[in-house]
């Protein structure tokens, strides 16, 4: 029972002095809207063909269209010229026209405002059509990879809008070739972004395509606007792909915690080993409170808990298969600190091994990963690492797939405006009567998306849940289609 006191006073003591670095980590996940709150978006579209060449227009920069060179260094000259020429009244113009509908924007003057933002809208085009984007940030290099500041990563959501201001005014001027060169350079921009091995990177990318494909919903209400099924086909899937993000923070304790990554496990001296739980220490004192924490006052509450978890960490390395004369030979330190890096292992691939599959395959080994962690962390781990550190990969996970639902769900729109248009203006009354294009599936179920008729209105939703309830991850288009 000592033990055990001990034990909670040292784990509620060592939690609450690291809880900013665990708030930190969790922040970058984004956060689930209320279950009731259904993305919805009405369009009044047109009937309309597929293009004579139907590859005709695209929504990434084409091969000859890119560059050799980095596109990193074109977006900071971007966004140095934008904060000489930015103000904050310019900046609410543009979110109040970003609101507007598209009629009321007083064109004029928007293409003034745009006009003196020519030289940045310059190096942005410039910047989306070059061949890579290396923001070389020192992940690997840094002791300190959480505090890596990405003001270039935030400065980014200002250029994105003023691309998307771009788009509407290009769109209000008639001018559908431009509009969709602008499409392009945004499209391009979010991927670039999401390449910073950060999930927040991925994430701010993600919304930036957000941003866009609003844009396009407002292109394709044009009644002169081609058909974009075969652009939105041709564009990656998913558009933004966060695995080389998860990559990174599948290593994150390691580039935090060096020490745990290859923790010896031939014999060395108590000199070394208490060296070696030290290191650990001064790196959980550099990380807890912003740094304040002082160093001393970590080594003794890491050396407590490593007395305290001991029992535990030899019992679990015995029943692996190693002899306890030769487990109860180990130093303390090097026993605790072994077992240490296998249970973080063992909950990180838990959850990281789910993320490479379709989010239908994954949703419920995701789920089932995440509650093994908050059921068994508590319990099994004796430095809370995998509990704090690890991010909410269900979350992010659905993050992506949502940016890949959004096109799912404007080329089913386009695939019945092909329809409309070869049947004399006439609506399906299912999906399945679409035969001219390849339907596209609804990423997080592996279906087509649903669909019901009602006139000249279609309501296409994706991530329909069996019991009728809303969910966060629920899309609705409804869309009214006007006479051929």
């Amino acid at each position: 029972m000592p033990h055990v006191a001990m034990l909670v006073a040292l784990s509620a003591l060592f939690v609450s002095l690291i809880a900013p670095l665990a708030s930190s980590q969790t922040s970058l996940a984004p956060a689930n809207p209320p279950e009731d709150d259904i993305r919805t978006a009405r369009l009044t579209v047109s009937p309309a063909d597929e293009p004579r060449e139907s590859l005709k227009y695209l929504l990434l920069p084409g091969f000859l269209d890119r560059k050799p060179g980095n596109a990193a260094l074109h977006y900071h000259r971007a966004i140095a010229m934008m904060q000489n020429t930015n103000s904050d009244k310019d900046q609410q113009t543009i979110s109040d026209w970003l609101e507007m509908p598209l009629a009321k924007i007083p064109l004029k003057d928007a293409r003034k405002l745009l006009d003196g933002y020519q030289a940045t809208l310059d190096e942005i085009h410039m910047a989306a059509r070059r061949d890579e984007c290396d923001w070389e940030l020192p992940v690997r290099e840094s002791k300190d990879p959480i505090g890596i500041l990405l003001p270039e990563i935030q400065s980014m959501r200002s250029l994105a809008r003023l691309t998307c201001l771009k788009v509407r005014v290009e769109i209000a001027e008639g001018k559908i070739d431009e509009a969709v060169e602008t499409l392009q350079t945004q499209l391009a921009m979010g991927r670039h972004v999401a390449e910073a091995p950060f999930l927040v990177s991925g994430l701010v990318g993600i919304a930036m395509h957000g941003m866009a494909f609003e844009q396009a919903n407002a292109l394709m209400e044009q009644p002169d606007c081609p058909n974009l099924y075969w652009a939105l086909t041709a564009l990656p899937n998913p558009p933004i792909d966060l695995r080389g993000a998860f990559e990174a923070e599948m290593e994150l304790v390691y580039m935090m915690f060096p020490v745990l990554r290859d923790v010896p496990t031939d014999p060395r001296s108590l000199e070394y080993w208490r060296g070696f739980l030290d290191q650990m220490a001064n790196q959980w004192a550099l990380y807890a409170s912003n740094g304040q924490m002082e160093a001393s006052h970590a080594r003794v509450i890491v050396a407590g808990l490593a007395l305290v978890g001991y029992p535990r960490a030899r019992d679990s390395l015995i029943a692996q298969g190693r002899s306890r004369e030769e487990v109860e030979a180990l130093p303390v330190a090097q026993v605790v600190l072994l077992y240490t890096s296998q249970t973080f292992n063992e909950f990180r691939d838990r959850m990281f091994r789910w993320f490479p599959l379709p989010y239908w395959e994954a949703e419920k080994g995701m789920d089932e990963a995440e509650q093994f962690l908050k059921a068994e962390s508590w319990r099994r781990e004796i430095v809370p690492v995998a509990s704090l550190l690890l991010p909410a990969i269900q979350a992010a996970k659905s993050a992506e797939v949502r940016n890949a639902q959004e096109v799912a769900m404007l080329r089913t729109v386009e695939a019945v405006r092909i329809h409309a248009a070869r049947h004399d203006g006439q609506l399906p009354d299912r999906l399945d009567e679409v035969t001219e294009v390849p339907m596209p599936i609804d990423p997080y179920t592996g279906k087509p998306v649903a669909y019901r008729r009602d006139g000249r209105t279609v309501v296409l939703e994706s991530m329909v849940l069996p019991d009728g309830r809303s969910d966060h991850r629920v899309r609705r288009y409804i869309v009214t289609f006007r006479e051929k």
